[in-house]
């Protein structure tokens, strides 16, 4: 009797002592759970497929930038660059893409369709290092990801951008593991391609550089080596921006983001919230708000048992994730705030693959019916936004051409007002009509370099008697657009100006699109 009670209280102690395992990745869930599942992998890989390709609107300004870009040859390319203020590589890739492909809309899109569709596998990789749950859940989220599903849409290298900052995560942890030559080369590679992809890799590469210096404090030398090779191999492959050097140094004199205002704190979170959740709607910022809340958890909370968490403030297993999250938009948006530059949502990719391996972490970590419902919630919505985004209207730019070449005739002259809404209608426009832009150039490519100075050296009054004399008697297209900073009123002084010596008869008024237009056609007075 005694030694039957012995052997139940010894159960019982081995069983309280026993570490609980991971819910979703060691317990086989029911058949209903099962089915849940199955349907939202089902759901986020067939909707997440359709709407990287799913762009029905015409290429809108930087879009149509991209292509014109990347159509030129390598030293022309370089030249321009020089007034536009990215770096090479995405318009090379783009460029050697439509000699392949061709130069339509879905094909030079499907590039960055191509880099999003990629980007899945690689976080599911990342995240793998976490669980099974964690990186099907991941892999989940990016497939739905509206970020992702927009840039893949876009002729932008920000679907690049976000790959690259994930590949590179994987390729440090693995360098770090076994920091062999090869897994050092890929670490070069892949900052090498971050850093003449975006100028905000700066920021990312950064904190990834004080995130591997953190914890060398207090380690033995044989725990350091594998940080400072990998180390060594990020600078490495940051320092082959030398070869681009001469270029940014004159972008950074004269271009920077004439197109937006100073970059403010709160600007930058509140952007990266609405990035991450698709757009600037409520739609999307609701979405947002919730992946930000699953951020935290996977960031702060850890699993006690199957129903309970526990939130930790000290070091977790992603802790060095969260950190790439608050560093690399903390250095970004400060060195904006500071030398007066712009946060766009967008450059929230530097971001992306952290966030989304921190919400699937928060998400595994949730009781499996509390988790199934999240995440069935995540991913509709995700897909939601996705839908809304792809019928979305970017801009006017192909009403605006086809009323221009169903109305011009020889002669006629079509002008913009900015330049900006020259590349997407020129892009649209099939008449041989001469254009002229406002404050230079043809339209088909921005002069960003001391585009404010320009814009104040250049009379409407000047710009205005040009085209009446290169029409010399034939009707002028005013293309004309709204909300464009640093203008000031000169685009409406433009328009009334042309009313005086000519009758105006309004083609297009402006819609909701995202990038509105108004065409007006001004025929000479009698």
């Amino acid at each position: 009797m005694r030694d039957s009670r012995k052997r139940r209280l010894h159960s019982a102690i081995v069983a309280t002592a026993a570490p609980t395992p991971p819910f979703q990745d060691d317990t086989t869930p029911p058949w209903r759970w099962r089915g849940i599942g199955i349907g939202i992998a089902a759901s986020a890989l067939i909707g997440g497929l359709i709407l990287r390709v799913a762009a029905p609107s015409p290429m809108w300004l930087d879009e149509a930038l991209s292509v014109n870009l990347a159509s030129l040859g390598f030293t022309d390319l370089v030249e321009a660059l020089r007034n536009d203020g990215h770096p090479a590589l995405y318009y090379l890739l783009l460029g050697w893409w439509m000699d392949a492909f061709g130069e339509s809309d879905l094909a030079a899109r499907s590039l960055s369709a191509v880099f999003s569709a990629l980007t899945v596998p690689v976080v599911w990789m990342v995240a793998r290092r976490q669980g099974r749950g964690t990186a099907g859940v991941a892999a989940l989220l990016a497939l739905t990801s509206p970020y992702l599903l927009r840039y893949s849409t876009e002729a932008r290298m920000y679907a690049l951008f976000a790959l690259l900052v994930a590949a590179g995560w994987w390729a440090v942890e693995a360098a770090l593991a076994r920091p062999d030559r090869l897994r050092l080369f890929v670490v070069f590679v892949t900052t090498a391609a971050l850093i003449h992809t975006h100028y905000w890799a700066f920021w990312v590469i950064s904190a990834a550089l004080v995130v591997l210096a953190w914890p060398t404090r207090g380690t033995d030398p044989a725990a350091r080596r594998p940080m400072i090779r990998v180390g060594g191999a990020m600078i490495t492959g940051s320092a082959t921006f030398v070869v681009w050097l001469d270029v940014f140094l004159d972008q950074l004199s004269s271009t920077g983001t004439p197109w937006a205002d100073r970059a403010r704190p709160a600007e930058v979170a509140v952007e990266t919230i609405q990035a991450i959740g698709g757009n600037n709607r409520f739609e999307g910022e609701l979405l947002g708000v919730i992946l930000v809340i699953l951020v935290l958890l996977g960031g702060l909370a850890s699993s006690v048992d199957g129903d309970r968490l526990e939130l930790r403030f000290g070091p977790g297993p992603l802790h060095g994730a969260a950190a790439m999250v608050l560093l690399s938009l903390g250095i970004g948006g400060g060195v904006a705030w500071v030398t007066a530059g712009a946060f766009e949502a967008r450059y929230a990719a530097v971001a992306l693959a952290f966030m989304l391996v921190l919400a699937a972490r928060g998400v595994a970590m949730l009781p499996r019916p509390v988790a199934d419902v999240v995440l069935s919630i995540v991913v509709l919505f995700g897909l939601a936004v996705g839908i809304d985004e792809a019928r979305r209207d970017r801009t006017q730019a192909a009403d605006v051409a086809a009323a221009i070449d169903m109305g011009w005739q020889t002669g006629d002259v079509v002008a913009f007002c900015p330049d900006q809404v020259g590349p997407a209608t020129l892009r649209a426009l099939d008449a041989p009509a001469a254009t002229h832009a406002y404050p230079r150039g043809d339209g088909h490519f921005v002069d960003w370099s001391d585009y404010a100075d320009v814009i104040g050296a250049s009379p409407p009054e000047q710009f205005v008697d040009s085209i009446v004399q290169i029409a010399d008697g034939a009707d002028v297209w005013m293309v004309f657009g709204l909300g464009y900073k640093s203008l000031g009123n000169r685009c409406e002084t433009i328009v009334e100006l042309l009313g005086r010596t000519h009758l105006p008869n309004r083609m297009i008024s402006p819609s909701e699109a995202f990038e509105p237009m108004l065409l007006t056609r001004f025929e000479p007075k009698p």
